[in-house]
């Protein structure tokens, strides 16, 4: 195929749709933005329906790709600036079958620790609580009644491609909060107004962490659902810290704990 210059081509203009929720839904299809996020997808198994590059760059992912027969369509540079997010201009998207796991997937050790988001609405958020998890080795994430679908391309750019090597399952919190107590997964729920501070709880064994929107924190339905409530203590005007931050100071105390 020759090289695509205009951004009228059908092939272009089906990716750059993918930047909208309601066209990902409707096709069943995502956009990732970088080599990197493009590895990890991947390397996580994550089919690659369509690579678009621009000549020169990422050679080395681009042979590794094309080993596996993967369509790789070449674009002019103009047409990567308008396919690529923000400034960042890597030379390399891929547009992929957007994946689903759902709880009946999941394989999970005797005493995992999971993640629960409540109705995040901000990709970034999102992604960045993902990179968290992904670090401190979090079995899974499960999202509840979500305000931002998960493969938004500003989650896998915002986690650096994680949210593909993590199972994430999106489900009702009724279903999340049944599944976790069928399977003796203890649940706490962060929340500013608790009166035990995360440092006093003991998150060895099977833990779930509960985390809110970060406008509207926990729902009282997941508060009820909590064996155990824990804040993080703040000293200044703010009530509460970034989603993000707080489930990096939780999760990181649990991984010390269990460690020990």
């Amino acid at each position: 195929m020759e090289k695509i210059t205009s951004l009228q081509n059908e092939m272009i203009k089906k990716a750059l749709g993918l930047r909208e929720a309601r066209s990902r839904r409707e096709e069943g299809m995502t956009i990732i933005d970088g080599a990197r996020e493009i590895k990890r997808a991947f390397e996580a198994g994550i089919i690659l329906d369509q690579i678009f590059y621009v000549k020169g760059q990422q050679e080395d992912l681009l042979k590794q790709l094309s080993a596996k027969k993967i369509k790789s369509v070449q674009v002019s540079s103009q047409v990567m600036e308008k396919l690529a997010y923000g400034q960042r201009h890597e030379g390399i998207i891929a547009v992929i079958k957007t994946p689903f796991v759902s709880l009946k997937d999941l394989k999970l050790s005797k005493e995992p620790l999971m993640v629960v988001l409540e109705s995040l609405e901000k990709p970034g958020n999102l992604g960045a609580v993902l990179r968290t998890c992904d670090g401190v080795g979090v079995e899974a994430v499960l999202v509840c009644d979500p305000q931002t679908d998960v493969y938004n391309p500003n989650v896998i750019r915002s986690s650096t491609g994680v949210v593909f090597s993590i199972p994430v399952v999106c489900a009702s919190s009724s279903e999340i909060s049944s599944y976790l107590n069928s399977r003796k997964i203890k649940i706490c729920a962060s929340a500013p107004m608790a009166q035990k501070l995360y440092t006093q709880a003991n998150f060895r064994g099977a833990w779930a962490l509960v985390l809110g929107s970060e406008t509207q924190g926990l729902s009282d339905y997941w508060l009820r659902q909590a064996d155990l409530t824990v804040k993080i203590p703040m000293n200044g005007l703010a009530d509460s810290l970034n989603v993000s931050t707080s489930a990096a100071i939780i999760l990181y105390e649990a991984l010390r704990q269990r460690k020990n």
